[in-house]
């Protein structure tokens, strides 16, 4: 039962299915992610500036969060970001883990799932347009959280004051759900 001051979080949108691959080479699909909520985002390894901060933000928060909640981190770079990359990128932030998952595989069904089922952006920056050679992509800065059932439910700013806190208390939320 949810208190009548919190409403239902909204379910934004569904994980369709999807195959790709983690860090270690293993294929990951929808089936593997059921039954857990996971926290997700969309980065690339050569970026300079929010994809290495996010990634270390996403390592402060799961030392503080249940350790049954999962993390998926999507790469929008995979001609570059191969499973040696992606765990080489992993281990340089921290997470060797089995329950952070960094995935790559071919650019169209990972933009799918980032962008049509995530919800996120990832757009080519134009070659004129970037900052330096490695500033590739405009793309979200936010943690995608979906629930045990594979349904987008609530965002995150990255780099909110406040993060931890809503994290908990959106977690919090669906249990409350779960329990209807």
């Amino acid at each position: 039962r949810t208190p009548s001051n919190q409403p239902i979080l909204p379910e934004i949108s569904t994980i369709n299915s999807f195959t790709l691959t983690n860090q270690f080479g293993k294929k990951i699909t929808r089936n593997d992610m059921k039954g857990r909520p996971w926290l997700a985002d969309i980065i690339f390894t050569r970026c300079p500036t929010v994809c290495p901060r996010m990634t270390q933000t996403l390592g402060e928060l799961r030392a503080k969060l249940p350790p049954t909640l999962r993390y998926v981190s999507l790469t929008t770079d995979p001609a570059h970001d191969t499973p040696a990359v992606m765990k080489a990128f992993a281990e340089a932030h921290g997470s060797n883990d089995s329950n952070w998952y960094f995935l790559t595989g071919p650019k169209a069904d990972l933009m799918r799932l980032a962008i049509d089922d995530l919800k996120l952006i990832s757009v080519p920056k134009e070659e004129g347009k970037r900052d330096n050679p490695t500033d590739l992509f405009v793309h979200s800065s936010l943690y995608i959280l979906v629930d045990a059932k594979g349904r987008v439910r609530k965002s995150f700013e990255h780099d909110a004051t406040n993060l931890l806190q809503q994290v908990k208390a959106t977690l919090k939320r669906l249990e409350t759900e779960n329990d209807r």
